[in-house]
């Protein structure tokens, strides 16, 4: 069925839009714990993992927003390492990072935790990379980047056929010959992950480190950002950014440069918070 068919009988896949005001007037009513995806949210996919940079304003947006810290507080929450996010581009002060997958996390206080039971997954992950090692043909398009606590296999600049089958071929390794990784796929990448890494552990973690009156918020444009979704399902909003597809994300935007936009929304609503309240107690 043609776009504009399924448009107009309702079956477009995917999240409705997010609603332009949503965030503005929930920042109102309470406070927001505002987690963000990095790759694909606030910066475009790169055809190399290093060459991903924040789209125009993101920073600056992120900056206006976290500097309120009564009233929202903001998080990065990527399969990147934090040491790659502080790399990456200049984090606004105020802001948490939660790194591969959260197993590390980084508050808004500088101190930074490694989740429990690494120490566990070593061996499995030694193995995993000697496979890689063993098995990558050489000069054909794959990426190898080595987080400490995790492995992910880049291909998107390998050929098809090539690059299915070694995925598929290290993702069996995964599954068959390691007991504490499990294999995640994202964009052209797959990830050889310990199994307590998701996303949801992250916000969960993060959440509870602020306290439930504050309203959780998840922007994410990844397969590993569903773990998310699903842990808002009940509590919480969850947008997808990029095309539609099924999700269990409530809205939807259309890329990194709608993300921006929503976070410029944002911190102009809360610039106006100090004067309607100080308006109300006079």
């Amino acid at each position: 069925m043609p776009k504009v068919l399924r448009k107009l009988f309702g079956s477009e896949p995917g999240p409705p839009p997010l609603p332009q005001n949503l965030l503005p007037d929930l920042v109102q009513r309470k406070p927001i714990l505002l987690c963000l995806d990095y790759d694909g949210t606030i910066s475009e996919i790169a055809r190399e993992p290093r060459l991903a940079r924040p789209v125009g304003g993101a920073v600056e947006a992120l900056r206006a927003v976290a500097a309120h810290r009564e009233r929202v507080t903001t998080a990065l929450i990527s399969g990147r390492t934090v040491r790659d996010l502080r790399a990456m581009m200049s984090i606004p002060p105020g802001i948490a990072l939660a790194g591969v997958h959260g197993l590390q996390v980084l508050d808004t206080t500088g101190k930074i935790e490694v989740a429990r039971g690494i120490k566990e997954c070593r061996e499995d992950l030694e193995n995993a990379r000697l496979w890689l090692d063993h098995n990558l043909p050489a000069n054909a398009g794959f990426i190898v980047e080595n987080k400490g606590v995790a492995l992910a296999l880049h291909y998107r600049q390998a050929a098809g056929p090539i690059a299915h089958y070694v995925r598929d071929s290290f993702e069996q390794f995964i599954m068959e010959r390691t007991s504490s990784l499990w294999p995640r796929h994202g964009k052209m990448v797959l990830e050889a992950l310990p199994k307590i890494a998701t996303k949801a552990t992250a916000v969960r973690t993060l959440w509870q480190r602020v306290g439930p009156e504050f309203e959780p918020v998840y922007f994410g444009d990844d397969l590993t950002d569903e773990d998310a979704f699903c842990e808002l399902a009940a509590d919480g909003i969850s947008v997808l950014v990029g095309e539609p597809r099924r999700s269990a994300a409530r809205y939807r935007v259309g890329g990194p440069a709608d993300v921006v936009r929503m976070l410029n929304a944002l911190a102009a609503a809360l610039e106006a918070l100090p004067k309607r309240n100080a308006g109300e107690r006079s």
